[in-house]
């Protein structure tokens, strides 16, 4: 009796040992489950939350590069053409097609375009009857410009300002115009008018602002008469030019005051009208330096005659 009573609460016991053990596996496996089945939902929401992350930076990086790319190429296209204000920017014409015009290459648009050039200046007594003249006009011209003059005094560096916030465009002449250092022996020295380039354009640049840049090149004497000399380094000046993104701008059109005998105001009208002749596109050779004043008094006539003939007129950038 005592015997069957002791086994009894052995199986009784062990039963609840038993019971115990499954109820604790069965936490277990449950509690495991759950962890790790929570966990793993934890680890692929952070997975996905690490993902897009990425995808967002990813993505903001991707903008970024595109507005710094974007950024930097409207900054070069801003320096191609930095010789010109913003408002002067809608009277441009490529320098690179006006370019083409004087070498014979360009298409015939059937347009009729003048292109008024002036060199040499600016000039204290000269430019601002110009300037005013075109402004009275609504015209726009370039202006190619000599280190010298630019330096000259401070009435000259105003009259630089001016020449930009007008709506004109700036070409380079060089900086001293000398033809005996430009080409010694009647040759070109590239490095002296690269060096005369570089230095007109810092002349410029601390006047009007560092940004400041021009394509346009007014060789002294004009690209023609080192063609014409069959100039030896011509190919290494063209190279150079090259390099620099820059356009040597001759011309097909003249008033010639700067040629022959000292011309009145009607002979140098009649010049241009010679001269201009039924070409649809004419980039005209004028100066604005000091002795210019019957030049200045020209340009009204020069300008009325041009706008009869149906001609628009356009800066050089």
């Amino acid at each position: 009796m005592t015997t069957r009573n002791n086994f009894s609460k052995i199986l009784k016991n062990g039963g609840l040992m038993l019971l115990g053990l499954i109820v604790v596996f069965g936490l277990s496996y449950e509690g495991y489950n759950y962890f790790h089945g929570n966990k793993s939902k934890t680890n692929k929401v952070i997975s996905a939350d690490k993902k897009a992350g990425s995808e967002v930076s990813e993505k903001k990086t991707s903008k970024s590069n595109v507005k710094s790319s974007n950024k930097q190429d409207s900054d070069k296209n801003k320096n191609i053409r930095h010789n010109v204000s913003e408002d002067g920017m809608k009277y441009t014409y490529d320098a690179q097609k006006v370019k083409d015009i004087l070498d014979n290459k360009a298409p015939n648009d059937g347009k009729k375009i003048a292109f008024l050039t002036f060199d040499d200046g600016p000039s204290t007594t000269v430019t601002p009857i110009i300037l005013n003249t075109l402004k009275n006009y609504n015209v726009k011209a370039t202006f190619c410009l000599l280190g010298e003059n630019v330096e000259k005094n401070e009435k000259s560096k105003e009259l630089v300002k001016e020449i930009l916030k007008e709506g004109h465009a700036i070409g380079n002449h060089t900086y001293t115009h000398s033809m005996r250092k430009l080409y010694p022996g009647n040759r070109l020295d590239v490095g002296t008018v690269m060096a005369e380039v570089e230095q007109d354009n810092t002349a410029i640049r601390n006047i009007v602002g560092q940004d400041f840049n021009t394509r346009v090149l007014r060789l002294p004497g004009g690209y023609m008469s080192r063609a014409y000399y069959h100039d030896p380094n011509l190919n290494e000046f063209n190279a150079r030019l090259k390099e620099k993104g820059m356009y040597s701008i001759d011309w097909n059109a003249y008033d010639f005051d700067a040629e022959g005998r000292r011309k009145n105001a009607d002979q140098l009208l009649e010049h241009v009208k010679r001269s201009v002749g039924s070409q649809q596109k004419v980039v005209i050779l004028m100066h604005d330096t000091y002795g210019k004043e019957e030049t200045a008094r020209a340009l009204p006539q020069i300008i009325e005659y041009l706008k009869d003939q149906g001609y628009e007129f356009k800066t050089i950038a």
